[in-house]
Order: structure tokens, then sequence, then C-alpha cells
């Protein structure tokens, strides 16, 4: 079962290649990216990354931000919301020490935790949305 968990986790970290599926060009030059993401950071991050990557494959070196809107969606308050990831991804963590680290009946139990850990974070969606402008040059 750890083996299983671990190349599985290896294999989705391995997949995550860049892309643009989110950018929408305009003739003016002035592109822009839509995208929800989990966290403020991990929208920027992706949004940025799409920016670039759709720059480079147009042959210009990168993208310009001209704008950066990042607005939270959630159905529950933002602070209990990331009261609540942190809780999650704390539980995910310890689980998967535990499940690596541990020996007998506590590998088991930190498999649990590392799956529900997982499983708690994403039913809480995606609820940070970002608008990002750009330019490539």
């Amino acid at each position: 079962m750890k083996k299983l968990l671990t190349i599985t986790v290896v294999a989705l970290l391995a997949s995550g290649c860049a892309h643009h599926n989110n950018v929408r060009p305009a003739q003016d030059g002035k592109h822009y990216v839509n995208l929800t993401a989990e966290t403020r950071q991990k929208a920027g991050e992706e949004a940025l990354d799409q920016a670039n990557y759709y720059c480079s494959e147009n042959g210009d070196t990168r993208a310009y931000i001209i704008n950066e809107t990042i607005t939270y969606m959630g159905s529950m308050p933002e602070q209990e919301y990331l009261k609540n990831r942190n809780l999650a991804e704390a539980v995910e963590v310890a689980g998967a020490g535990m499940s690596i680290l541990g020996g007998g009946h506590v590998d088991d139990v930190g498999t649990a935790m590392w799956i529900g850990g997982g499983i708690a974070e994403d039913s809480m969606g995606e609820p940070y949305q970002i608008n990002l402008s750009f330019s490539c040059k």
C-alpha cells in the first residue's frame, strides 16, 4: 500500500506540466488568464505560469502583468476556510509521515490520515478566482 501511494504521489508531481488552457488571447495584445485555485498563492503562480507559457509558445520571452485581481469566492468566511485548509493539510502531512516511517498499525493509521486529509482538502474546492491581464514581450 505504501509503495502504491508513493508511486501515485510521484506520478502526480511529475505530470504537472506547463500549459495555457485558461489564457484568453486578444488581438490588441492584452491577454488574460481567468482561473480558480485552492490558495491565493497557487492562483497567482498558476496564472503567471500559464501566461509565461503562452508567451513562450508564441515566440516572446515572457509575460508582463498589466493587472491582477484575486477574489475569494468561498461559501464560508475566508478565515474559517484558511483554518480548515491548514488543519486538513496538517493531518495529511502527519499521516504521510506516519505511513512512511511508522510500523505495524501506525502506518495503517497514517495512511488513513494521509488519504483523509487529502480528501478534506479537495472537498473545500478552489475558492480563489484570479483574473490576470498581461502582454507578451
